[in-house]
């Protein structure tokens, strides 16, 4: 556990996925700390984002913590390799589902806190 009793977790990607993913996790989960954000590759890449250090792959990491995989599909298989073989252990893909999931949660938790429901179009009655 990390501070306070948080349970620090890293997401790689530091673009526009993996920031959104932590906007969801940190909210729906405020047990959930993010300690910082994973790269392989320093290029394109600023030294903080969203207040948060990016850290290469490998850079003297804490193996315990878990991993959310927050970037387009087609990088995780090649991530997850990278992110085993430097003896991390929990490593969470997210898939295009779990994204799903995550944001509807989000948006109906939002929405809730303003008096409103959410609800997506598969939970609707049938229409006539």
């Amino acid at each position: 556990m990390g501070k306070m009793g948080k349970k620090n977790v890293y997401i790689a990607g530091a673009h526009s996925r993996g920031r959104t993913l932590r906007v969801y996790l940190e909210y729906l989960y405020p047990e959930l700390e993010v300690e910082a954000f994973l790269v392989d590759d320093r290029s394109g890449n600023a030294e903080t984002v969203d207040g948060l250090p990016v850290r290469l792959i490998g850079q003297g990491l804490h193996t315990e913590y878990p991993v959310y995989i927050g970037m387009r599909g087609v990088n995780h298989e090649k991530v997850s390799k990278e992110l085993q073989a430097v003896g991390m252990k929990e490593i969470i893909p997210v898939t295009v589902e779990l994204d799903r999931q995550l944001r509807n949660e989000y948006v109906r938790r939002c929405a809730k806190e303003q008096g409103k429901t959410f609800c997506i179009i598969d939970e609707l009655p049938a229409g006539e």
